[in-house]
């Protein structure tokens, strides 16, 4: 079902039904129309936050403080952590996976392996093409990626005074998750322009505004911002265009934030292939692998290899583009963590 049905069937309001929608739509090519964006929905309420089903919170310092704490975890159990350290292989032995080879040209040996990157990054850049049979790779070059997401960061030297709620002091709206896509018009036509090659000059917008909840991100009296801005394809000549798709973005909040676009003291603007790029993130796309119902559950990542290892012993995939998707759940590192431990236990037992 899409989340346009399930939401008609139960609201009235076009802006009710818009703000709801948002969820199932983020990061996701699609119309709030299409079949099974209802799921969309779904996923984002998986989580919670202090008990709390399907809150949302921000971390003290940014996204960066939960690696900072994850990593600091990691040094009490005596784990070593190294960055700057790119794999660009994975060593496969008698057919079983035994370790990575770096950029650098040297080596990390394990007994398993666990790869946090993308589906398709494992199967067809890591791995050689004779550790894996036709149809395996058949499937994983078939693996669906549309995101079309535009990213940009900015420093704010005020809020945003918003028309339906003016003012540049913080208030409520500020420190909440700000959609702009007022109704499934709105977001219809976004994404059909996209899909026609182009953007829209109305294009679908989340804006977070952390500073409002974390001094720490900002000077006082200033303030950052993120805008998750949609629909926006990778296949565009983005050195072109990049400054006009962010023009494009501005403008779209002006027309409900006269001051935004005056307020603005620098932006970064990440495009489908500079989030490829600086984050490994095939086509721009966040989940690592569209959240469509043919490319979830246990065709995630594809058929017959959905319990978090492929066809290689001893290698397994922890990442989004694993059961049960994207998001900062920690879910697809958590499973794939007791499946792990499962099969250590089953060996252990086979030689006692």
């Amino acid at each position: 079902k899409s989340v346009g049905d399930l939401l008609d069937a139960f609201f009235e309001n076009d802006h009710v039904k818009a703000a709801l929608a948002f969820d199932a739509v983020v990061g996701n090519f699609a119309s709030p129309y299409a079949p099974g964006t209802a799921y969309g929905l779904l996923h984002h309420a998986l989580g919670e936050l202090d008990g709390v089903r399907g809150a949302w919170g921000h971390p003290i310092g940014g996204m960066g403080s939960i690696t900072q704490a994850m990593y600091a975890e990691a040094q009490a159990l005596g784990v070593e952590v190294e960055t700057d350290a790119e794999a660009t292989r994975v060593i496969v032995e008698n057919e079983r996976a035994i370790g990575v080879e770096l950029a650098d040209g040297t080596t990390r040996l394990a007994d398993r392996i666990a790869a946090n990157v993308a589906p398709k990054t494992l199967y067809l850049d890591l791995l050689e093409d004779t550790h894996l049979d036709d149809e395996f790779l058949h499937r994983v070059r078939a693996i669906r990626h549309e995101s079309a997401t535009l990213r940009i960061n900015v420093a704010l030297g005020e809020l945003p005074s918003f028309t339906c709620k003016p003012g540049t002091e913080v208030q409520d709206h500020h420190a909440a998750g700000i959609v702009i896509g007022p109704s499934f018009t709105y977001m219809e036509r976004a994404y059909l322009d996209a899909r026609r090659g182009a953007w829209s000059d109305a294009p679908v917008v989340e804006m977070l505004i952390p500073s409002t909840v974390d001094d720490s991100l900002a000077p006082p009296g200033k303030h950052v911002a993120s805008l998750f801005c949609q629909h926006f394809p990778r296949d565009r000549d983005w050195d072109t265009h990049r400054d006009t798709a962010a023009d494009a973005v501005f403008a779209a909040i002006d027309r409900f934030a006269p001051n935004f676009s005056d307020a603005v003291i620098a932006r970064d603007i990440l495009t489908p292939p500079d989030l490829e790029e600086r984050f490994g993130l095939p086509g721009g796309d966040i989940f690592h692998g569209a959240m469509t119902l043919d490319q979830l559950w246990v065709n995630r990542p594809v058929m017959g290899y959905a319990a978090y290892r492929g066809p290689v012993k001893g290698l397994y995939h922890c990442g989004a583009g694993s059961h049960p998707g994207g998001g900062v759940t920690g879910l697809p590192g958590r499973n794939a963590a007791r499946e792990i431990l499962r099969e250590v236990s089953r060996r252990r037992s086979d030689r006692a």
